[in-house]
């Protein structure tokens, strides 16, 4: 997979927005010169002007205010990231697939894993993010039904800030369909056969549809393991937090109040039908948590490199010309004064 931002010649080209900003700022300064003439006017004819401030200059003012402007122009495009001259870096292939499935439906705001059930699988996904090494990986949301939130990259940042976006409103559908998930991970695999696939099941393991542990075993037919991490408490449960009236409450059902449990022993099936392990999400060591060990001492032995090197394109980032640009710009604005010889 290529990253995003090296097939463009920028890296977030969405924040050319920020140049309407400098449109404002700059029909700002000719309103405020069109006030201030117009007040200057008003209290006195423009001979009488030049002979009250005589070495004030409108010229200077102009190009004051030029140079502010072509400065915030300079910082737009320095926040754009822009990328140009086209250099080759080797990479090493890796032969490693990771998708993971994350649960997103309502029963994952549940607070019995230190935090809602929700927040510790995405910390536990960005310890992940953190560990991996040129595997690719991606990330699929579901509850009712799925939605691919990231495809297959080796762009951490970018499943990172996908990531970060991710929430009970991920998925379209209420409920939990674990099935559906696992087959939605299937698909995002793409047709390749020829490296080690992975699919990490993160939910609290509810499941309305059914068909998680079928899904499981054609999985493991095309060569893919399932893993399934728990996530929440499996005794005691939690209550489900919801908002009503912009107050939070707690879901019911006939006037009871609902608690929710993580169910280890569908996931144990689960895991066991894709031909994978079933583990608590949890810290299983001093420094590492469930998803990390999973990834250190299951998944990443099967990640090899092949015996060739594939030359991959970048592109030299530039943004600092243009930053170094901008600090010029308002340095020299600051040395010159608005009044001739100032």
């Amino acid at each position: 997979m290529t990253n995003p931002a090296i097939d463009n010649y920028a890296d977030h080209i969405d924040r050319l927005q920020w140049l309407l900003l400098v449109v404002v700022a700059a029909a700002l300064m000719v309103y405020g010169f069109a006030m201030k003439k117009r007040a200057l006017r008003a209290f006195a004819s423009p001979n009488l002007i030049g002979f009250l401030a005589p070495h004030s200059s409108w010229g200077r003012q102009y190009f004051k205010a030029a140079l502010i402007i072509a400065a915030l122009i300079a910082i737009v495009v320095a926040l754009i990231g822009p990328r140009w001259g086209e250099y080759f870096e080797p990479v090493q292939r890796r032969q490693l697939d990771i998708m993971i499935c994350l649960d997103v439906s309502r029963s994952m705001l549940a607070e019995d894993a230190g935090m809602s059930r929700l927040d510790r699988a995405k910390d536990d996904i960005n310890q992940l993010l953190d560990r991996l090494a040129g595997a690719t990986i991606g990330l699929v949301t579901f509850a009712g039904k799925s939605e691919p939130a990231c495809p297959l990259t080796d762009d951490y940042e970018f499943c990172r800030i996908a990531l970060a976006e991710v929430g009970i409103h991920s998925a379209p559908v209420g409920g939990t369909n674990l099935g559906d998930a696992i087959a939605a991970a299937r698909k995002s695999f793409g047709g390749e056969k020829n490296r080690n696939r992975v699919i990490l099941l993160m939910t609290d393991g509810e499941d309305h549809g059914g068909t998680a542990t079928d899904e499981a075993a054609n999985a493991l037919e095309e060569g893919i393991t399932v893993y399934a991490i728990g996530i929440g408490n499996e005794n005691q449960g939690a209550p489900v937090p919801v908002m009503q009236r912009g107050r939070r409450a707690f879901l019911q059902y006939n006037d009871q109040q609902l608690r929710s449990k993580m169910d280890p022993v569908r996931l144990k099936a689960i895991a066991r039908a894709g031909g994978g392990e079933y583990h608590p999400s949890g810290q299983v060591t001093a420094t590492q948590r469930t998803l990390e060990w999973i990834y250190t001492e299951r998944i990443a032995p099967l990640q090899q490199e092949t015996e060739s090197e594939r030359h991959v394109a970048r592109r030299h980032v530039r943004f600092h010309w243009f930053a170094t640009m901008a600090l010029a710009l308002l340095m020299v604005e600051t040395l010159i004064g608005e009044r001739r010889g100032g």
